[in-house]
């Protein structure tokens, strides 16, 4: 479908109709700044921005606009760094430009700068990384590992297989050869080819991050150093998350889990039985945890570095836990006309059959999941948002705020929250020092807010502009992109 030109052109402009480059002067005058290491806000605060870089900041008495900057009056609001998810898939999916016209603009509109892309075809991830760079595509920064890196499994080029440990050193390879940001691991990697798969990437200077191998205990992940472990809830079949981590019966749950996964590999499986034997497996998942387990993994985390990425959205948005849980609240009108209604289809399949018995299982999972976040947050493991949008009702840039809110509830203040948000993710990436927060001399990402965030975590949707790397996406820009992602899912 052809967009209206005025929608083609935001959509492929770095700086919409409304925004201003960066080579000009910028001041945010007399804000509340919170700065994103969880430092107390401080009133009364002029940021200066030139160059893409935040020149100064400090009292607002003594900060001041140089001749011809643009100066923006932020008496009674708030600025916080540029928001960043650290767990989506852009790339993945099949849909022609879902990336291009909903998914990036999306995101920049809803106040974020960055987003660590978890998985697609090297080609498409590598491009979509160029397009946002070189300014051809409105959005956040993107960095990606390219393909996922799993077990034995069938070709598929949004994945590298690792079947055996000596296998590892050829994927890495081609992975840093082709300039990728990390590398990601998935579920189906034994312990040995995860283990071997590490050692080549430090080898090779790069990150790891991913999931939990079904077949491997977390606490021996944990001690990897992987740079990030995914998802708390589990997504069976296949991926317990770090439920599992600390069950009281970790061992014999694996087990059944592999058991399930080997089961449904079968031609002509039973999957009646099979959507039983998982249902008891996610209900056993909710047990406490085992306090020496926890202790020991949360731990390992905190000597390793290693920051967790709950998804808490995801068990929220993807899975409905009530009956009432249309999705209805999910601004579906940013979504393609073709996929919104297979979301809306698939949803009311779902309410049409499950129980009661189901929706009380999904709530209580999403309870537990929230539970465990707390927990670990509470024994110092480091907690970053992230959302694994764009999957069913869990809508970029929305759903992030979405998290935000559930990180809260889950027992992080709003500062916390915030951090979660800036600075944990650009820690993932090894940019603390450059980006995450506010600070002279760091990269110019912040969001200028109309309330205070810290008073309600909800705030950070009232956004009034967006800067990314210096240049101002003022309340018109946004409101442009959001226009132009809404016109192209007509």
């Amino acid at each position: 479908m052809r967009l209206p030109c005025l929608a083609f052109a935001l959509l492929c402009l770095a700086a919409p109709a409304g925004a201003v480059a960066p080579a000009a002067d910028l001041l945010l005058r007399d804000v509340t700044v919170i700065d994103g290491t969880g430092a107390p806000p401080r009133p009364g605060q002029s940021i200066l921005v030139r160059d893409g870089r935040i020149a100064a900041i400090g009292d607002a008495a003594r900060v001041v606009a140089p001749a011809g900057a643009t100066v923006i009056d932020g008496r009674g609001r708030f600025v916080i760094p540029g928001l960043r998810d650290a767990h989506l898939h852009l790339a993945v999916r099949p849909e022609p430009e879902l990336a291009e016209k909903v998914a990036l603009p999306l995101l920049l509109a809803h106040g974020v700068v960055a987003a660590r892309d978890m998985g697609a075809p090297l080609e498409r991830a590598l491009a979509l990384r160029a397009a946002v760079h070189e300014g051809r595509i409105a959005g956040p920064d993107v960095a990606t590992p390219g393909p996922f890196v799993d077990g034995a499994g069938e070709a598929d080029p949004a994945f590298r297989r690792v079947g055996a440990p000596a296998e590892a050193a050829a994927v890495v390879a081609e992975l840093k050869a082709a300039g990728v940001d990390f590398v990601k691991v998935q579920a189906g990697l034994t312990g040995e080819a995860l283990a071997a798969v590490v050692a080549a990437a430090r080898g090779a200077g790069m990150a790891v991050a991913g999931h939990v191998p079904e077949r491997v205990d977390a606490l021996a992940v944990a001690k990897l150093g992987l740079r990030s472990l995914e998802h708390v809830s589990p997504a069976l079949p296949g991926d317990a998350g770090l439920m599992l981590a600390c069950s009281p019966r970790a061992d014999a749950l694996r087990a059944e889990l592999r058991a399930i996964a080997e089961a449904a590999a079968q031609p002509g499986a039973d999957r009646a039985a099979l959507r039983v034997r998982n249902r008891k497996l996610q209900d056993d998942l909710l047990a406490p945890c085992d306090p020496a387990r926890f202790d020991a993994l949360a731990r390992a985390l905190r000597e390793q570095g290693t920051i967790v990425v709950p998804t808490l959205v995801w068990s929220k948005s993807f899975r409905p836990v009530a009956a009432a849980d249309t999705g209805e609240d999910v601004p579906l009108q940013y979504v393609f006309a073709a996929m919104r209604d297979g979301w809306k289809r698939g949803r009311a399949g779902y309410l049409g059959r499950a129980t009661a018995a189901d929706f009380d299982l999904d709530a209580r999972t999403a309870a537990r999941s929230a539970a465990l976040v707390g927990e670990l947050h509470r024994a110092g493991v480091k907690i970053a948002a992230g959302t694994d949008a764009i999957d069913a009702f869990t809508l970029p840039g929305d759903a992030l705020h979405r998290e935000l809110e559930l990180l809260v509830q889950a027992g992080l203040s709003p500062l916390e929250a915030i951090t979660a948000a800036t600075l944990r993710p650009a820690e993932i990436l090894g940019l603390e020092q450059e980006q995450g927060t506010l600070a002279a001399g760091r990269r110019a990402d912040l969001v200028l807010l109309e309330a205070d965030p810290l008073a309600d975590i909800r705030n950070t949707r009232r956004i009034a502009a967006v800067v990314k790397a210096g240049v101002l996406h003022d309340r018109a820009a946004l409101d442009a992109l959001l226009a132009a992602v809404e016109a192209a899912g007509r």
